[in-house]
């Protein structure tokens, strides 16, 4: 009985430390701060998804990303088997792909495709905070 219990409390300590998290406190708006840039991406709840703004400006040239896009569809390749995994972003219409990972306060961009939604140096990927 002792090793079941230990085997359990090992369990339950292992989830709760695995940090990918994303349906719980995650909308809102985030601030970029990716070295060389400025700017938010902003997350609402829409119906069972979620929508996805990001407005992101390179300090050095100002080409930016300002745009809008969705929770990838599931028969686009997206949806999640359960909220503890990362977002897929973007449509097949805007040929936008990313991923979003959620850590605590911090969210991780990463960008498969940006579509023609930025500047030719414009960037929306990496590292974002949630604002307070």
């Amino acid at each position: 009985m002792r090793k079941v219990c230990l085997a359990v409390g090992v369990a339950v300590i292992v989830l709760g430390l695995s940090g990918v998290c994303f349906a719980k406190g995650v909308e809102g708006r985030w601030t970029y701060t990716e070295p060389g840039y400025e700017g938010t991406m902003t997350i609402a709840q829409m119906g069972p998804g979620f929508v996805f703004k990001f407005k992101t400006k390179s300090k050095s040239n100002g080409q930016m990303c300002d745009f809008e896009t969705y929770e990838t569809p599931m028969d686009q390749g997206g949806g999640r088997e359960n909220d503890d995994l990362p977002a897929k972003g973007g449509t097949e219409d805007d040929g936008i792909k990313f991923t979003i990972a959620f850590k605590g306060d911090t969210a991780t961009v990463d960008v498969e495709s940006k579509g023609d939604e930025c500047g030719m140096s414009g960037y929306f990927g990496g590292t974002y905070r949630k604002a307070k």
